[in-house]
């Protein structure tokens, strides 16, 4: 039996997490979370040419997408870093290659939050959660090499630029 190709098995497993979305929010999550163990596990189901950084910072590749979900290869060079923030929507991602640093913060006003937690994160690592909050962090590639991580949004990219709802300053604490 011939083997599928490459494109149609991703975008088969594209396709079923689209459906997902449309489910109860922790079925939902955990369909985001074993799309991206998968993906992570087969990385050669991705296009070369979409795990590339496009400039100096943070490069954001569109994968896949429709009104209820939306998939980005995230390419961060070394020093590419985002503000704290949360989401609007369900944001699931695993790092496929490099490390990143997530920082967790507690918000102690509408604009200000203060650092609880600090963890290096390694290829394989995978994280899901919905905008429930407050679920504040900032991820960062303060390593020597590029880093690629896969995210999986709740959100329709053609309707919204991003998945951030908001940005907090750090504060001293």
């Amino acid at each position: 039996m011939p083997q599928p190709t490459v494109p149609a098995e991703m975008e088969a497993m594209l396709a079923d997490l689209a459906v997902s979305a449309r489910r109860a929010p922790d079925a939902y999550l955990a369909s985001a979370r074993a799309t991206l163990l998968r993906i992570l596990a087969r990385p050669e189901l991705l296009d070369p040419s979409r795990l590339t950084a496009h400039g100096e910072g943070l490069s954001r590749n569109l994968l896949f997408g429709t009104e209820a979900v939306s998939v980005w290869a995230m390419v961060w060079p070394p020093g590419a870093v985002t503000p704290v923030h949360d989401h609007h929507c369900s944001c699931c991602f695993g790092l496929l290659r490099g490390t990143l640093r997530e920082t967790w913060y507690r918000p102690i006003s509408d604009t200000h939050a203060v650092a609880t937690q600090d963890v290096v994160r390694a290829p394989g690592f995978v994280a899901c959660m919905m905008p429930s909050g407050p679920n504040l962090h900032r991820i960062a590639n303060d390593g020597p090499d590029a880093a690629v991580s896969i995210h999986v949004y709740g959100y329709d990219h053609r309707v919204q630029a991003s998945s951030i709802h908001r940005t907090y300053a750090v504060a001293a604490g």
